[in-house]
């Protein structure tokens, strides 16, 4: 009988032992789950590139050296008005002089032909020379509203919330030095300035004249970092300081979208008090207004080839029909070619609203 027992007792043990384990394996995979799910929330955004292989202060040397005698002109703050429009260019690929490549010169034609009333700002942090000899420089300053200007990283923060952040070279823990710098800067300059900024893959198709404090949810789950505007009233302040506090204080280097869309996500599900994208309203914002993603992003990231597919031209058109503009998703898309005279939605858009750049390009836009 104790051997009985004894045995008994000797399988229970294995039995309970083994069901432990199982319970801890399924335990730990829970756990990963969860942390993968938490960290790639914000992925949903579209697939990050692949982080380039140099290391990341050589990607952003250049905002640390000293302007040269015929560097861009500085930006001066008195020059910026409410309803200025921002655009940013953070690499330091202007040994040769400032140059932007024809579809983002498109971008910045389309904000400036549209609202002529604005001043359009394209600010880069190299301390470049405009090139004289560009033809797309040379078009984009036929239009009297239209200003190049160079930002000092480290002196433009000054006096806001980002200087310690700036200052403490935590932007070179980055994956994604330029792209998370690009993301710093446009909530800084809301911040410093109100009025819009738009990415330069942003081609505009209505004027933004006269409407302020808005945003474009690009999904269900996230809002773009691609389009805003930040009244200097007291909501765009509020916004603004909470987005440029969130990205100092919850800075991701590892992550590609958390900084950028993730934080004015963030931002407005704490304003709007709600997690709810789909049902976020202008009274529910105090003000703000984010408009569903057929404003800005008709076409979703995962399906950027739309803008290039010219069997479903017709559709995809359609699908344009009403938008504000369109985020044409240039991480993604960018090596994709626009042949100059062929029914590509992308050409088709840019020959309505930047005839002036994409009459520049020969047979590629």
């Amino acid at each position: 009988m104790r051997v009985h027992v004894l045995l008994g007792n000797a399988f229970c043990f294995r039995y309970l032992k083994r069901t432990f384990g199982v319970l801890v394996a399924l335990c730990a995979l829970l756990v990963l789950l969860v942390i993968f799910a938490y960290n790639t929330r914000f992925a949903g955004h579209g697939p990050g590139p692949v982080p380039r292989g140099s290391p990341p202060k050589s990607q952003i040397s250049c905002y640390f050296e000293n302007r040269r005698r015929n560097s861009l002109r500085e930006l001066d703050p008195a020059e910026v008005t409410e309803n200025s429009i921002f655009f940013i260019e953070t690499s330091c690929a202007h040994d040769d002089g400032i140059r932007l490549n024809l579809r983002q010169a498109c971008a910045v034609e389309s904000a400036a032909s549209l609202n002529p009333n604005s001043k359009i700002f394209v600010l880069f942090v190299s301390g470049g020379f405009a090139n004289n000899d560009s033809a797309i420089i040379t078009a984009l300053n036929a239009y009297g509203n239209i200003h190049l200007r160079h930002v000092d990283f480290t002196k433009y923060s000054y006096g806001t919330p980002a200087h310690g952040f700036v200052t403490s070279d935590a932007i070179f823990t980055s994956d994604w030095p330029v792209p998370h710098s690009s993301d710093l800067l446009r909530f800084l300059t809301l911040w410093k300035f109100g009025g819009t900024y738009l990415d330069l893959d942003m081609v505009l198709m209505k004027s933004l004249e006269g409407i302020k404090n808005f945003a474009c949810a690009q999904s269900s789950s996230f809002i773009a970092s691609s389009v805003l505007n930040f009244g200097t009233d007291d909501v765009g302040k509020m916004i603004a300081n909470i987005t440029v506090h969130d990205f100092v204080e919850n800075y991701r280097g590892y992550e590609w979208a958390y900084n950028g869309p993730g934080v004015i996500t963030r931002a407005l599900q704490k304003v709007c008090n709600t997690d709810s994208i789909d049902i976020m309203d202008k009274v529910m914002c105090k003000g703000f207004t984010v408009y569903k993603p057929e404003a800005f992003c008709p076409i979703s990231w995962n399906e950027w080839f739309l803008y290039f597919d010219e069997n479903e031209s017709e559709n995809t058109m359609a699908k344009l029909k009403g938008s504000m503009g369109i985020h044409t998703w240039n991480y993604l898309s960018k090596y994709t070619d626009v042949i100059v005279g062929s029914k590509q939605p992308y050409g088709l858009v840019a020959v309505d609203y930047c005839s002036n750049i994409f009459a520049l390009a020969e047979s590629v836009f």
